[in-house]
């Protein structure tokens, strides 16, 4: 569906996506707003989006992103949930805590907040610990700190699994399956038991988008965990929005401490029309690069 926005016609979602065979029910228009406040990281992970870019200079336009959640919500438009990425976050924490200052006035505190973030830095878990946060994702991709290393380029150490002062309840850790790492039934139990015992309540099992060659030779299909054959692992819904966006939920059960499964498969990395993404200086319409709304600075 299309909705003119100062404009541009924009693309929101108007329908829920489909369980199995299925149609898909009608809901209202909305978009998922994914805001990108640095591209630079701590982490030098090789299947990262944003591997090998530079850091651009031009400052993050904090007020201009208000002014574009705001003229949504008037424009008929729900803002299902602004997503905080990067880059890491954390290493921009000021900027971060500066939208979410702002995201606390009348019109924009039902709004939810979302953090994607590696937690690894002191600063990360300092982050996490702000009271705005409706939801918190975790990328953890080993249950080994040795593999953990290797994976992130950079040392991890014991403590960087800390949550102290943090609402777990609203976290979950998010895996990716690379060959080599996370790749089978046996890897992935391990990791379901790596999160019960940090008390971390859900787990996210998604594949590589292939956006370089180290993702296209790591890659590893969902169907190749088998994760029915884990033992005490439950079947609950699938869900889907076409070939380019599948996925799949589950219960772990271990000695009556429950994790929810998700599994996630984004064949293509622009699926998602119906998503924003704002870099603080340019608005786009999903996830490439060229479909440019508008600049913030142009005006």
């Amino acid at each position: 569906m299309l909705i003119d926005f100062r404009g541009k016609s924009i693309s929101v979602k108007e329908f829920d996506c489909k369980f199995g065979t299925l149609q898909e029910e009608h809901i209202a228009p909305f978009v998922n707003l994914f805001v990108k406040v640095t591209k630079g990281c701590n982490a030098k992970c090789l299947f990262c989006s944003n591997a090998g870019t530079s850091v651009p200079q031009t400052p993050f336009n904090v007020t201009k992103l208000i002014d574009i959640i705001k003229g949504l919500m008037e424009s008929g438009i729900k803002v299902n949930r602004v997503n905080i990425t990067g880059g890491e976050p954390s290493v921009v924490s000021p900027l971060v805590e500066d939208i979410l200052s702002r995201m606390c006035d009348s019109e924009t505190s039902d709004v939810h907040m979302h953090l994607n973030t590696n937690g690894l830095l002191p600063q990360s878990q300092e982050l996490m610990r702000h009271p705005r946060w409706d939801s918190i994702s975790m990328s953890l991709h080993h249950y080994d700190t040795t593999k953990l290393s290797e994976l992130y380029g950079c040392k991890i150490s014991e403590s960087a699994f800390s949550f102290e002062g943090i609402n777990q309840q609203i976290l979950n850790s998010s895996c990716n399956l690379i060959k080599g790492y996370i790749d089978n039934a046996e890897e992935a139990r391990k990791m379901l038991d790596f999160n019960l015992d940090l008390g971390i309540p859900r787990i996210g099992f998604v594949a590589l988008m292939k956006v370089n060659d180290y993702c296209r030779e790591h890659f590893v299909d969902l169907e190749d965990i088998h994760l029915e054959s884990i033992p005490h692992v439950y079947f609950t819904k699938s869900m889907n929005r076409g070939s380019d966006c599948k996925c799949s939920n589950y219960l772990y059960n271990r000695d009556l401490k429950i994790l929810e499964i998700y599994m996630r498969n984004y064949a293509n990395p622009y699926y998602c029309e119906s998503s924003l993404v704002y870099d603080g200086e340019y608005l786009r319409q999903g996830f490439h690069q060229d479909n440019i709304i508008y600049s913030s600075f142009a005006s």
